[in-house]
C-alpha cells in the first residue's frame, strides 16, 4: 500500500467491553494507541434545545485488528483509560447515566484504503435518558 497512514492523535488508551450472551460473560480488552473524542452535542428544534452526549473512537490497524485482537460491535461499551473487570451482573449499570465516561457503541465502521483496513471508527450518541438518535443531524 506504499507508505503507512499516520495517526498522530492516536495516543490514548481505552478499554473495550463486549458482552457474550451465550457464555454470560463480559470480555475486557485494553487497546493503546487510539483516539477517543467525547463531546456534548446540542440540537435545536422548534420546541427548544436538546443536549446529548456523543463520541467517536478511532482504532488504527497498527493498534489491533478487529476480530483478531479485539471485538467491537454495536451495544458494546468503551471507557477511556484502563477500566475494571466486569461481571455479567454489572453490565446493566455500566452505562453513562450511572458511570460517567462510559460510551455505548452504536455503530462500527471499518475504513479501508485499497482494500486494506487502515482504521476502525466507532461511535455513538445518546440523550440524558440514554436513548440514541438515528443520525447525528436529527
Amino acid at each position: 500500500m506504499g507508505e503507512r497512514l499516520r495517526y498522530p492523535l492516536c495516543t490514548q488508551t481505552v478499554t473495550l467491553y463486549h458482552p457474550d450472551e451465550a457464555a454470560g460473560t463480559i470480555s475486557r480488552t485494553v487497546v493503546q494507541g487510539v483516539f477517543l473524542d467525547r463531546r456534548v452535542r446540542m440540537t435545536h428544534t422548534e420546541t427548544g434545545q436538546q443536549q446529548a452526549q456523543a463520541f467517536v473512537l478511532i482504532i488504527p490497524a497498527a493498534a489491533g485488528l478487529p476480530g483478531q485482537d479485539y471485538t467491537l460491535e454495536p451495544g458494546d461499551r468503551v471507557l477511556e483509560g484502563t477500566g475494571p473487570e466486569l461481571a455479567r451482573e454489572d453490565w446493566p449499570e455500566f452505562v453513562s447515566a450511572v458511570r460517567p465516561g462510559v460510551c455505548c457503541v452504536q455503530y462500527v465502521d471499518p475504513k479501508t484504503v485499497r482494500g486494506r483496513l487502515c482504521h476502525l471508527e466507532a461511535g455513538g450518541w445518546w440523550t440524558r435518558s440514554g436513548s440514541g438518535a438515528h443520525s447525528l443531524t436529527n
